[in-house]
């Protein structure tokens, strides 16, 4: 199943937490661990935001006048948050000076999982202005021993992008040809620590190598890589910033419709970032990598870790 990316005003709606509040730095807002504790209602939906302008202060947002987010920099990534189906007004801020960069009426749908990317720049003479971008978070959860990863492609500046670990003839793909705004699909690895290569894209998937990173899938989970900031520099810096998603679990039950459990990463995930160095790969040696499975409803993922 593709991962599906939208980029229109109502993406924002996943920033719709009634009531909760995130702060800098990780975040504050509505428990997980708790709300994972007791059984989803059909109204239950995930959402979570990334900043990933790479010429935007911390943001602030609200909702129907509500601050719901607050100072939130470039290069994080809250906790998912626990919403209502609805439609509500979203409005976001810089947080130094209180400039609107958005203001809209969304829509949030029921039982969905979502991460809301802050994209684009802001300045005027953008050549991608500034625009949110909603990614559907639909991994089901590994089996024992692999992770699944999804690359996010939101570099303003930075071409099409492969992504791959190894050299030569041990290459290995992880994702392929990503533009601006595109999302890969999820792919299972052996869980491990890896160093790989972000290059651009080309048809043999040997492209000059726009960055390297280090990045650690943890056994059973799903994760996505962010690719922002700027190949020139000029604002931020290119880097790779790794998520923990939440993932779906399907239940078959023998006579009824087959019903998704959807479970969110641990609260409190800090966004890591790390400047990668030399293209090799520990501890899980060449990843087997199969596509994931698609969930009979969007389902959630995400979690972060950077690196140039």
């Amino acid at each position: 199943m593709s991962r599906n990316a939208r980029t229109i005003g109502a993406l924002i709606a996943s920033l719709l937490v009634a009531g909760s509040l995130l702060t800098a730095g990780g975040v504050v807002a509505t428990q997980l661990a708790d709300d994972a504790a007791e059984p989803a209602t059909q109204d239950t939906s995930y959402l979570r935001v990334a900043h990933a302008a790479p010429d935007a202060p911390a943001v602030d947002v609200a909702v129907d006048d509500e601050t719901v987010v607050q100072n939130l920099s470039f290069g994080e990534v809250g906790d998912y948050l626990t919403l209502s189906a609805g439609t509500y007004n979203v409005t976001i801020a810089t947080n130094d000076t209180g400039t609107v960069v958005f203001d809209d009426t969304v829509a949030l749908d029921p039982r969905s999982v979502t991460t809301v990317a802050a994209a684009g720049e802001v300045s005027d003479d953008a050549s991608v202005p500034f625009s949110p971008i909603r990614y559907d978070d639909n991994a089901y959860e590994p089996a024992a021993g692999e992770s699944a990863v999804s690359v996010l492609h939101l570099s303003p500046d930075a071409p099409a992008v492969d992504v791959t670990v190894g050299t030569g003839n041990e290459t290995t793909v992880l994702a392929e040809n990503v533009s601006y705004g595109e999302a890969s699909d999820y792919v299972t690895v052996p869980a491990g620590n890896y160093t790989v290569d972000v290059r651009e894209a080309t048809a043999d998937n040997d492209g000059p190598i726009v960055a390297t990173t280090e990045i650690a899938l943890n056994n059973g989970s799903a994760h996505s890589a962010l690719a922002i900031g700027t190949v020139d520099g000029e604002s931020e810096p290119f880097q790779v910033v790794r998520t923990e998603d939440a993932t779906v679990d399907v239940d078959l039950p023998d006579t009824e419709t087959p019903t998704p459990t959807i479970t969110p990463p641990p609260v409190d995930n800090a966004t890591e970032t790390d400047s990668g160095e030399t293209a090799t790969e520990t501890e899980s040696g060449e990843p087997t990598m199969t596509e994931a499975p698609s969930p009979t409803e969007t389902a959630e993922p995400v979690e972060t870790e950077a690196g140039a």
